[in-house]
């Protein structure tokens, strides 16, 4: 008898202890019936952060106060628990005022008297909820920032790349390019003997215009005299400007007799041109040197030949085309 009774104080103080605690919990706390809902007991925690006093809850559900917003999540946590021991579940809840709060619910069975108890710790994560939007907002805004940063990056290298082998005036390839064009079309002729001419093309008398009219209406010239050698060129063909108001073409596997043909249409697209257009009393010819390929020579003097045939083009009066003599 004596051993029962010093056992039953040991009881009733576990259950102070539990009670005690439960009260003094900072976070919402609260036992209701898992099958009807029924709060049984909620701590301070849960007037905090509701609104509802505890003598106003009891015995009604959350339904009856419209706690959950999702009421899904509550059926949800329910049926989990059929399975399993507890549920953490991160949802919303709305107070007494009609306030939504962002919490994160952690819900487990407890068995009393063979009734299975709901025994829910709910902590309000608003806050921190605030800030990972705020920091998932910041991190949003810099990923766009390293993007439009990446895209100028990537834009300004293919402006570079494409000003290191391009004429920035007219868009045709730059004097870099050429050396490296004429270099690999000269390898292929070597190799495969496929016929390839080369060309130099000059404006008759282009100085006057820079001279009378200045460098601007000189710019709008040149493009014009780039854009009619590519209007007339074959697919296969490959421009660039050499200098000043000097172009070269590349006639890839055209004979001399072909070449020829295809520049004296050149020359006399120059010569039909409108160039009053650009200022009263322009009238401009083209001149031009060509060379054919030579598998005893090397590319730079085939070149050498077509600016040399060019000159004497332009010395014999323009607006002609000159056959560079073949290497002896």
């Amino acid at each position: 008898m004596q051993h029962q009774t010093g056992h039953v104080p040991d009881i009733a103080l576990e259950l102070e202890k539990y009670r005690r605690v439960f009260r003094a919990m900072p976070d919402y706390a609260t036992f209701s019936h898992l099958k009807t809902g029924f709060f049984i007991d909620v701590n301070p925690g849960f007037e905090r952060l509701t609104g509802y006093r505890r003598d106003e809850v009891l015995g009604r559900t959350a339904g009856d106060i419209d706690l959950w917003v999702n009421k899904d999540h509550r059926a949800g946590v329910v049926a989990a628990l059929n399975t399993t021991d507890s549920v953490t579940i991160e949802t919303q809840f709305r107070d007494r005022e009609g306030t939504i709060i962002d919490v994160e619910a952690s819900c487990a069975i407890f068995n009393f008297n063979g009734e299975p108890l709901l025994v829910a710790i709910v902590r309000d994560i608003t806050l921190r909820k605030r800030q990972e939007q705020e920091l998932q907002k910041y991190r949003n805004t810099l990923e766009n920032l390293v993007a439009q940063r990446t895209a100028d990056l990537e834009a300004a290298m293919q402006k570079l790349s494409e000003l290191a082998v391009h004429d920035e005036l007219t868009g045709v390839g730059n004097r870099r390019d050429l050396n490296f064009r004429l270099d690999q079309e000269y390898q292929s002729f070597k190799r495969l003997a496929y016929p390839c001419c080369i060309a130099v093309f000059d404006l008759d008398s282009f100085k006057e215009v820079n001279d009378r009219f200045g460098h601007q209406t000189g710019d709008e010239v040149i493009k014009a005299f780039a854009a009619i050698i590519q209007r007339e060129m074959r697919a296969t063909d490959y421009l660039a400007r050499y200098g000043g108001d000097e172009f070269v073409l590349l006639l890839k596997g055209a004979s001399p007799d072909v070449a020829q043909a295809a520049l004296n249409r050149m020359r006399e697209a120059v010569l039909q041109h409108d160039w009053a257009s650009f200022a009263p009393g322009i009238r401009l010819t083209a001149s031009i040197g060509m060379a054919a390929f030579d598998a005893r020579e090397s590319a730079d003097a085939s070149f050498r030949r077509a600016d040399k045939a060019l000159y004497a083009a332009k010395h014999a009066g323009g607006n002609q085309i000159v056959m560079a003599d073949q290497h002896p």
